[in-house]
Order: structure tokens, then sequence, then C-alpha cells
């Protein structure tokens, strides 16, 4: 065997190892733009039950078309209306649970409010600032309290520091229901902008309402909530 031959024979295996390693790449990249797509494009648009957890029911609507879910909690605790607004309206609530840089913008009145806070995100992902328009307002008649919170990415100027997150349609439904209590449920409809994996984002937001909610509760029993009475609110 010559020189030469020996000398072909690695690059000939080196060059197969290369074309097959090519294959099983693009073959996977195929695989995963179609279960991208189908996923994308199926859903039925029904809330269907994740699961219930320390009174708190969870649920997930797929919409076709969307990657994102949307995501839905629904719990029973013991307050008043005002006493959802008061907190809903409090920047120190949110740097309870896990904000930070939570200040409020401007309150033009009691029914409407701009403010700002920011999420820090696991590594290598970047952290997320909101700023948003929380609204307030109540059915006479069934005296239901919607709480809307839209994102207004144009409020603030541009930071570096952050991802500004520019799609946010977050709604809280409360109704009393007798004996003291109220049933909040409590939907979320965002996306976080920049590159998180869907499936994560996803994942991230149930688990968050199965651990957020139950805290509700223990957040309205101080008496600043409790106490708490508004204009535009009839109990």
């Amino acid at each position: 065997m010559t020189q030469q031959d020996q000398t072909a024979k690695p690059k000939t295996r080196r060059q197969k190892l290369a074309r097959g390693l090519f294959i099983v790449s693009a073959s996977l990249l195929v695989l995963l733009f179609a279960a991208q797509t189908i996923w994308k494009f199926s859903g039925s648009n029904q809330w269907r039950l994740i699961g219930e957890r320390r009174g708190v029911k969870v649920y997930a609507l797929k919409a076709p078309g969307d990657s994102l879910e949307q995501v839905r909690g629904v719990t029973r605790i013991r307050s008043t209306l005002a006493g959802m607004v008061k907190m809903a309206q409090d920047p120190d609530v949110c740097d309870r649970v896990g904000c930070t840089e939570s200040r409020l913008l401007e309150r033009v009145d009691d029914q409407l409010v701009y403010s700002t806070f920011r999420y820090d995100s696991p590594w290598p992902f970047r952290p997320r600032e909101f700023v948003v328009r929380a609204q307030f307002y109540q059915n006479p008649l069934t005296k239901e309290l919607t709480i809307e919170y839209a994102a207004t990415p144009e409020k603030l100027p541009p930071n570096d520091c952050c991802v500004r997150v520019t799609r946010m349609n977050n709604m809280w439904f409360v109704k009393p229901v007798g004996n003291g209590e109220i049933e909040i449920d409590y939907r979320l409809n965002m996306d976080l902008n920049g590159f998180v994996p869907e499936v994560m984002f996803n994942e991230q937001r149930k688990q968050m309402l199965f651990k957020l909610m139950p805290y509700i509760q223990k957040v309205v029993n101080k008496p600043k909530y409790q106490q708490a009475k508004f204009a535009f609110l009839k109990e």
C-alpha cells in the first residue's frame, strides 16, 4: 500500500463522517420545523383543564396559528372587590412575587394607572421590562370587576437593560360569590419577546399560576387592602 493510499483512507472516512453528520443535522432541522409548524397550526381554541392544586384550577387554550398558549387560573378567596383593586395598584405587591424596579408611572384616576416593573430571567435570557396600563371597571348588574393589563411600551423611552414586552393583554375577572368570598379568574395572554423557547414559556406560566394564586389570600389579608374603598365600586 502506497503512502498516498494510506493518506486517502482517513480523508475518505472524515468525509463520510462529515456527510453523515450533515444528513443527521439536516434531518433534525426538518423534523423540528415540521413539528413546530404542526404545533403552530394545531389547537381547538377551547379551554382545557391542566390540573388543580391547593384550590387553584389551571387551564390552557391553544389557538390555531399561535405558538403561545393562553393560560388561566381560577380560585376563590375571602376578600372585598376594593381589596383586589388596592392590591393590583400597589407596586410593593409586585416586588413580593419576584419583580424588581416596580413603580407607579402615572395615576390618571382610581380606574386607570400606568406602571413599570422588571423580571429577571435565568441565563442566557435577558431581563424583561414591562410598561403597562391597568384599567378597572365594574359591571353594574353583576358587580363583576374586570382588571385589564395591557402593554404600553411607548410610555417610556427604550432601555438597554432589558427586552421590553410589547404584547400583553392579561385579564382579571373578579366576582362576589357570597359569604365574603370572591372568585378570581386570571387569564394570561402575552409574549415575552426576544428568544425564549415557546415550550418552556408555555409550561412556566402554568406552574406560575399554581404558585401565585394561593398567595393572593395572604396579601389581601393585610388591613390596608381590606379597608380599601373606591367610589366606582359596589360590593
